[in-house]
């Protein structure tokens, strides 16, 4: 275990898993690994691989993992399989105790394509009896309310609306014919509010969901640490998740983050080579430096 606990963030997988990546994570010290999601395209046998990880973790499952289910408007048997093994690992309205760093993980909305829709309430109603953003924010609260710290981090697929406008802000919209606004979840926004109201923290929120390149303008790169209102937000959504540098080495993406009893030590950002080496890193960041 790490001497500070710790716990290691990973992006939108989109079905870039390396066994080396499971290595490095059953190897590391940190306290938890927290799955933002988009794992695959209701893919099985990548879910099978990071349930059977052997560290602590929780997930939460993005639109690519419900994709057949959202459009079919139906549960497909894929989905099905995929909750069935992750079992509680999936942390869908649900709340992590990490005592090791005095914090309560809480878990968002699965699934989110974000926008103003829920683009398939048939899908959520039979799994947990949500049909709006208001009541999906209702779950989220009280999960939180469950906790049994006063310090909330906030596992989601998608952030929360009220921080974007532009194209390359934190979730903001760069695709279609017009791009620009807000594509944050309105239930996610409505939660941290009531969430806050309620004499509770949340010093960090962890999504993905919107790639770090965008789509328009094309190749611009989007904003993915944020600071509002006390919080900060993180987009782990670097797609894909490896790159390949000058002598042909691959390296996979991973954020490390630090607390200490509830509070939020700061992070870094690193690029890990197939020999579980950090190859790349970026310079440890604390709560006043990211804006």
């Amino acid at each position: 275990m790490a001497e500070t606990p710790s716990l290691v963030v990973i992006g939108d997988v989109h079905k870039v898993w390396r066994p080396e990546d499971s290595t490095f994570l059953e190897n590391g010290d940190q306290d938890v690994a927290l799955f933002v999601g988009d794992l695959g395209d209701e893919d099985v046998d990548i879910v099978q691989t990071i349930a059977e990880l052997a560290v602590p973790k929780r997930v939460i499952l993005g639109n690519h993992d419900a994709w057949r289910s959202f459009s079919e408007k139906r549960i497909t048997d894929n989905l099905r399989l995929s909750l069935s093994r992750l079992g509680t690992d999936h942390l869908a309205y649900d709340v992590f105790e990490w005592y090791q760093a005095g914090v309560s993980i809480v878990g968002a909305r699965p699934f989110s394509w974000g926008g103003m829709s829920l683009r398939s309430p048939e899908v959520y109603r039979e799994l947990y009896g949500v049909t709006s953003h208001e009541e999906s924010a209702d779950r989220i609260v009280d999960a939180a309310r469950r906790a049994q710290h006063r310090d909330i981090v906030i596992l989601a697929h998608n952030g929360p609306a009220g921080l974007s406008f532009e194209t390359h802000d934190i979730w903001g919209k760069d695709f279609g014919k017009s791009p620009r606004g807000d594509w944050g979840d309105e239930d996610l926004e409505l939660a941290i509010d009531r969430i806050k109201s309620a004499g509770l923290r949340v010093p960090l929120v962890i999504a993905g969901h919107m790639h770090h390149k965008l789509i328009t303008p094309r190749g611009a790169l989007r904003t993915r640490f944020l600071r509002a209102y006390g919080t900060i937000y993180m987009n782990a959504a670097v797609v894909p998740r490896t790159k390949q540098i000058a002598n042909g080495t691959i390296l996979s993406y991973f954020v490390r983050v630090f607390f200490s009893a509830g509070k939020l030590q700061g992070f870094e950002e690193i690029w890990v080579d197939p020999s579980c080496r950090i190859r790349e890193q970026s310079r440890p960041r604390v709560m006043e430096e990211v804006g």
